[in-house]
This record gives structure tokens, C-alpha cells and sequence, in this order.
């Protein structure tokens, strides 16, 4: 289904009128020996990054405050300067020297090879949990060039009869994470690296992960441009700054080479400006060697074709085809891509142009109380700020995540990952060391808080969080009980943004022996500790009974209930049932006693 242009989408910007320079008149004779630098320029209204992105600048995915970031080097920051722009200078990141294998780049990154090997060992590790999926071609391979890739993608489940097929109409609600559309954002492939290893590693010990693998899909694509990507990783220990696909058919633009002129001019396509819901818009450019070219038509490039492709047969249609369409609030299924770098957590629109701080309620998606709550839950784990594009970063169109949300109405993001300049990890290009140091610990919860959402996004992330769920008994018998205890919280927004949730005393919490709530199973409630529910933070407990059940483990399914008549998602637990008449405070090694 294909929707009219938003007006937002094809305001003109005045300043494009401006004699800016564009850049791809002037990437000729740059001296092999100069140092990329990051060049913080401050904007002097929003429409100065629609004027830059247009006449050929690298903007990058990053702002503070009032200010932009754009790659460059010090013959830029002076053409910047002499347009009236305030323009400050960072250095990128050095080599860095691969210790960990001969396929592996810059410190420690892996490889495309890399990727599409771990996928294919997991499935067949895993038989019973993983299935590889090729979902389409890269340019390079449609064209018979060299280094062509098929497009890949593994699917993530307790593997039943129907599973992981290319279909919308499924039981199980399904969330998908990409990495890479954008070939030079190191970190994004890494975390989905350790997001696959997660989700198989964690089946049978980690109760939520059991939870999610048993009743819910988890698709991953680690490298969405591969083409792109090989491009990086002919630079080595210094990668090529390589943004886009590797399609040559649109000009001639420079090849590969150390000639630090290619960083700002590059054949290709940028994929995550080529989508079809509302492309040619804001933050894109019609010349074909610039950062942000956005092809010869909506979908022109055979990954994003693919690619939309793919996200169609994963989520149904549930939204109309009006811009003010809202999709129901019994939507199921999460989208993330990941990006670098900032600390952000996006939703759309963003295909509209807000102004400095905040959009106004015709700007927001229809859906905008449910996307904007569950990026501040994510966002109450990774610390990032939240907001629509324009609130926090700047207007981008023909994006992947406005698609899949303007087409399909499914809750969709982009995780924007990396500090500012001057903290440790703080450059565009940042040392393997900060992936496992800094990254990974920072969303590996909100990764599994917005894979939990995916049940229903729009109301389950207005519910409060359920945390810290504890038995008094890790072993319990047919003849004795446990206490469970938890913590259940609305206040689990994150501090950074625009228009923050507002969190509501909790009303109730209830627990599920075994068979979850949206299979049927039986609500045993549980009491506020205190004796009352008047907070949005609660410690909760009841009873458990093992009466009935088979030795062995079981899933207990914890959730809570705030004011707002909103139940948040379900945090699980492990109840152990074995022989023995009083409650046994020993426990072997093979049935962990897990708490979150």
C-alpha cells in the first residue's frame, strides 16, 4: 500500500537557496595524509541540516544541543566557516591493530565472511532453536560483480511446525533487529553478534529468554549491506569511512583508496534514505556521490527492496492508508535498527521537520503515546534520550523504521549507540574494546525489554515493569510453598528526551504458575507488601503452591497493573519442583536460581 506525500515531507528548505558549496565539485586533490576530523557545527535553524545534507556534506548521526556533526577535514571546516556556520574540530579514532583473528579488522571487528559463518553455525548448533533465512541478493551479486552477497537473516525460537515462515499471519508475536544498513557503523553488527548469542546461549537457564524463545519469534539481520561493508574492511586497521551500498550504475565516483576525499564522496546508495514510505524528502540528496544520495527512485536498491520485502511477510498490515492512521492498540511486533553513533532512542515520524526542541501533536505519529513509551522503558536502560528525530536529532526520509511503521503500523526505532566526543568510547569509530566495555551491558536489557514488548508494544510499555523476582525456596514440593516476591514499577522511564511519561501508582500484580497469560493460564494475585497499592513503585508478594506439578522446572509469570489500567510486560522465574517434604535450600547446578 502506497500513501500520498506528507506536506512535512516536502517542505523546501530556504537555505538551500544559499551559495553553499556542494562538496562533490570539490573531493578532488586532498592530500592522502590528511586525518579525517569530526566537525561540530552549530545550527542557526533546522532547516541548515536539509541545506547541508543537500549540497554533499557527511552529516552524521549525532547532535548536541543546537549543534550538528559532519565529517570532514580542515579544508571543510573553513568552507563551513566561511558560510557563517561555528564549526569545532575532532579527531576520529586511530588504527587500531586486529589481535583476535586473521578475518577480523580494526581490533577485533568481524568481517562479513565472519557474520554469515556464525549465523550458519548457530542454526546448525541449534537446530531445535535457529533457522537461517536468505531473504534476497546484494547489487553486487544481481550484477555479477565481485563480492556479491545473499542477503541473510537468522530466525530465533523453541522451533515448532510453521515457525520462522515468511508470513505475517503467525501465533507468535515477532521481534526484528538489524544492524549495518549504514556500512561504516561499526559497533551496530557487533551488538547483533551478541544479541544471537544471547537469545541461544540463555534457552533452558535465563527464564525470560526461555519465556521469549518459547512463545515469541526473534529475527536478526547482522549485516544489511553487506556489499558496504566489505568496502570498510578493505581499509584494515584504518577502515574506509564507506556509507552506502556498493551500486556504481548512478555515476562515476572515487573507488576505495587512502585518499581521504572518498570519505566525502562515494558511489553507492544510502539505504536508510531509499526507503518507499515518503522518500525524497528531508535530509537526502539527488547527487550520486554524496553521503546521503537517496537513488534514482523509492526502492530503487535490490537490499532495500529485500529488505522491505522481508519486514511485509514478518508483521500484518495494521494500519490504514491515511498519514493520520492509527494502528490498533493490539498491535503486535517490535522493529530496532541499529545506528551509530549518539545515545538515542528515534520513532517516527521522522520524515517531518519538528524545529530545535519539540514536535507539535500534527507532527507526531498517530501512535505516538505508545512508540514515545516504549522508548523511554528502553531508554531506562541504555541512558539514551528519546524523542522523535527532530526532537533530538534532525528530519531524515525514506528511512527503514518510518516504513515500517507508516506501511505496517509496527512499533519501530533506531537505536543510535556511542557517547559524545570525549569520553572513552566517544568517536564515530569507537575501539572494539568499548563493544563488551560500554555497548553491550548498556542494551542488552533494552533489547530484551522491547523483544518482551513485542506481545503488544502500545500497551504493554505503558504498563509498569515487573523486576527483582525472588523465591524464598529455590526447590519446592508438591506438599510445601514458596514466597515470591518482586518489584513492580511505572516509574522505569528513562530521564533523557522529550515529554517524558508520566508514571502512575500501581492497582494490582498477579502471577501465572506455568501457562502464561496470553495462553489461558490462571491469575493468582499478589499483595502489596506495605499492605496497599498507592505507588508507582510496589514490592509485591504471594504464596506459590507446587501442588499438581510434575518435578522439574516451571515458568512463573510475574506482571503488574498501574492506574491507568495498562499491564506492563512479563518478567519470568524459575520454580523448581522436587521430593523431599520441607522446603530444600539446596540446589544443583543444572537448575539455576536466576533473579532479574
Amino acid at each position: 500500500m502506497m500513501r500520498t506525500k506528507h506536506p512535512f515531507a516536502v517542505l523546501a528548505s530556504l537555505l538551500i537557496a544559499l551559495l553553499i558549496t556542494p562538496l562533490h565539485t570539490q573531493a578532488a586533490g586532498k592530500s592522502p595524509a590528511q586525518m579525517p576530523l569530526v566537525l561540530r557545527v552549530t545550527m542557526h535553524s533546522p532547516a541548515d541540516i536539509h541545506a547541508l545534507a543537500s549540497a554533499g556534506y557527511d552529516v552524521l548521526e549525532a547532535r548536541d544541543g543546537n549543534a550538528i556533526f559532519i565529517l570532514g577535514d580542515e579544508s571543510i571546516a573553513q568552507q563551513l566557516r566561511k558560510n557563517g556556520y561555528t564549526v569545532s574540530e575532532h579527531t576520529t579514532q586511530p588504527a587500531q591493530h586486529s589481535t583476535l583473528d586473521t578475518q577480523d579488522f580494526f581490533g577485533g571487528y568481524r568481517t562479513v565472511a565472519e557474520h554469515e559463518a556464525h549465523m550458519a553455525q548457530v542454526a546448525a548448533a541449534h537446530p531445535d532453536l535457529a533457522k537461517e533465512v536468505d531473504y534476497g541478493d546484494s547489487w553486487r551479486k544481481l550484477n555479477n560483480a565481485p563480492n556479491g552477497h545473499d542477503l541473510r537473516a537468522i530466525c530465533i525460537t523453541r522451533l515448532q511446525a510453521g515457525d520462522c515462515a515468511l508470513n505475517p499471519h503467525t501465533n507468535k508475536p515477532r521481534f526484528l533487529l538489524m544492524a549495518a544498513i549504514h556500512a561504516r557503523e561499526l559497533t551496530t553488527s557487533e551488538m547483533a553478534w551478541r544479541w544471537i548469542d544471547l537469545l541461544v546461549n540463555g534457552y533452558g537457564l535465563d527464564p525470560d529468554i526461555t519465556m521469549l524463545l518459547d512463545t515469541s519469534e526473534m529475527w536478526v539481520i547482522p549485516v544489511v549491506n553487506p556489499d558496504g561493508r566489505v568496502i570498510v574492511e578493505a581499509g584494515g586497521d584504518t577502515p574506509y569511512l564507506h556509507r552506502k551500498n556498493a551500486n556504481t550504475s548512478n555515476g562515476s565516483c572515487p573507488q576505495p583508496s587512502p585518499d581521504l576525499s572518498y570519505a566525502f564522496s562515494q558511489a553507492g546508495v544510502d539505504l536508510n534514505r531509499n526507503a518507499s514510505f515518503m522518500w525524497g524528502g528531508y535530509s537526502t540528496s539527488v547527487q550520486p556521490c554524496d553521503p546521503l544520495f537517496r537513488g534514482s527512485s523509492a526502492a530503487s536498491e535490490p537490499e532495500q527492496q529485500a529488505l522491505e520485502t522481508l519486514i511485509r511477510q514478518l508483521f500484518r498490515d495494521e494500519r490504514g492508508t491515511l498519514i493520520t492512521d492509527t494502528a490498533p492498540i493490539t498491535t503486535t511486533g517490535v522493529f530496532i535498527s541499529l545506528h551509530s553513533y549518539s545515545d538515542l532512542v528515534l520513532f517516527p515520524w521522522g520524515m517531518v521537520e519538528c524545529g530545535m526542541t519539540s514536535c507539535s501533536p500534527d507532527q507526531r505519529a498517530p501512535n505516538d503515546a505508545g512508540l514515545r513509551a516504549l522508548a523511554f522503558r528502553m531508554s531506562h536502560f541504555n541512558g539514551y534520550a528519546a524523542g522523535q528525530p527532530s526532537e533530538v536529532l534532525y528530519a531524515a526520509s525514506g528511512t527503514t523504521d518510518d516504513f515500517a511503521y507508516g506501511e505496517l503500523g509496527v512499533a519501530s526505532y533506531t537505536f543510535e549507540i556511542g557517547p559524545a566526543f570525549g569520553e572513552p568510547c566517544g568517536f564515530f569509530t569507537p575501539p572494539y574494546s568499548c563493544q563488551d566495555g560500554t555497548f553491550w551491558p548498556l542494551n542488552r536489557e533494552a533489547l530484551l525489554y522491547a523483544a518482551k514488548a513485542a506481545r503488544q508494544p502500545y500497551s504493554i510499555s505503558r504498563g509498569p515493569s515487573a523486576s527483582e523476582t525472588r523465591l524464598n525456596c529455590p526447590i519446592v514440593t508438591n506438599s510445601t510453598s514458596a514466597t515470591l516476591t518482586a518489584v513492580i514499577d511505572d516509574s522505569t522511564f528513562g530521564m533523557g528526551g522529550v515529554d517524558r511519561p508520566a508514571p502512575q501508582a500501581i492497582t494490582a500484580a498477579e502471577v501465572y504458575v506455568a501457562v502464561p497469560p496470553w495462553a489461558g493460564g490462571t491469575a493468582i494475585p499478589m499483595a502489596a507488601a506495605d499492605g496497599a497499592f498507592s505507588s508507582p513503585t510496589e514490592k509485591v508478594q504471594v504464596a506459590i503452591h507446587a501442588a499438581g506439578l510434575s518435578a522439574g522446572q516451571h515458568l512463573l509469570y510475574v506482571r503488574g497493573q498501574n492506574a491507568a489500567g495498562f499491564w506492563g510486560p512479563v518478567t519470568a522465574q524459575w520454580l523448581t519442583v522436587g521430593a523431599g517434604g520441607a522446603c530444600q535450600t539446596t540446589y544443583f547446578p543444572f537448575v539455576p536460581f536466576i533473579t532479574r
